[in-house]
């Protein structure tokens, strides 16, 4: 009895210890439309959220402080009966080892998101079909933020999820849905999962394990070694912009890093601070003045 006791207490602890993937909040925004029930709206967040939290998305084993924080704002503009539209803003964000410092993976804003939702719905997702275009939209996004958390661990190794959001969009294709066609557009659904299985941008999925992984997990251990390495990568995303010239890939990624760069060489010497602008002036031009701070 004893023994089954001590059992009961390890399965139980391990229970609590161990977590789904995701720490997820979603958010419905209605500030832009007027007279219509907002109960309504708090209950798609609520059920959304849960939907995400609660769904086990890959066959890993997370810790409850390694699990992936992200935010979606779902902001609506207009109504039609069940019929939605609006934006979808998505911000996703990894813990530095052994510190309290969470590092911005991915914040990006889908500007053209339409879906239906009457509150009798069941939010179900099958993989395999393509049933709802709000459902699809959520796991798409699901898929992406996996593949990049597990490319900041291992080399590449988001390559599976990149290639479950690839068939969702795959799926989508078949609908009049706006964000999915190809060629509609350099910034949707489609062409974000498209940068990231082109092998002409494999550098900038390295370029992540190497910036998470080798530069800050390893601050913890050496602010200097770890700086040092992601210094020492900087060129190589020059090489991914020379490649193909502003991706939304890159744009995220460098936009995502802009704030955690500019403070991270800040102290550093005039050469390297010049090196640092030159890199982040060439793929963010329209960023100039924000970039000029570290000049100064």
């Amino acid at each position: 009895m004893r023994i089954f006791c001590i059992v009961s207490i390890l399965f139980f602890s391990l229970q609590l210890t161990f977590a789904q993937e995701l720490d997820c909040r979603i958010q419905v925004n209605t500030d832009n439309i007027e007279g219509t029930n907002k109960d309504i709206y708090t209950e798609l967040g609520n059920r959304l959220t849960e939907f995400i939290n609660s769904r086990k998305w890959t066959d890993a084993i997370f810790l409850n402080e390694e699990r992936i924080n992200c935010n979606f704002i779902i902001t609506i503009t207009s109504v039609a009966g069940d019929s939605y539209s609006g934006s979808l803003q998505i911000q996703a964000n990894r813990p530095v080892y052994n510190s309290s410092y969470t590092t911005t993976l991915f914040n990006f804003k889908d500007e053209n998101f339409k879906f239906t939702y009457a509150q009798a719905d069941r939010l179900e997702f099958n993989e395999n079909t393509y049933e709802s275009n709000l459902m699809s939209v959520m796991a798409y996004y699901v898929n992406v933020i996996l593949g990049l958390n597990f490319d900041s661990y291992s080399r590449c190794g988001g390559t599976r999820y990149f290639e479950k959001a690839e068939a969702i969009a795959t799926l989508a294709q078949s609908s009049d849905d706006l964000g999915w066609k190809a060629f509609q557009s350099d910034k949707n659904r489609y062409a974000l999962i498209s940068n990231y299985r082109d092998e002409r941008l494999r550098k900038l999925r390295d370029v992540s394990y190497e910036y998470h992984r080798l530069g800050l997990d390893e601050m913890v251990f050496s602010v200097d070694k770890g700086r040092n390495k992601i210094y020492d990568n900087l060129p190589y995303l020059q090489e991914v912009n020379r490649e193909k010239p502003y991706s939304v890939a890159l744009q995220i990624f460098m936009e995502a890093k802009m704030n955690e760069l500019l403070d991270m060489f800040r102290d550093a010497t005039s050469d390297e601070k010049k090196k640092v602008y030159d890199v982040m002036i060439s793929i963010l031009p329209t960023r100039s003045q924000k970039l000029k701070e570290l000049l100064n």
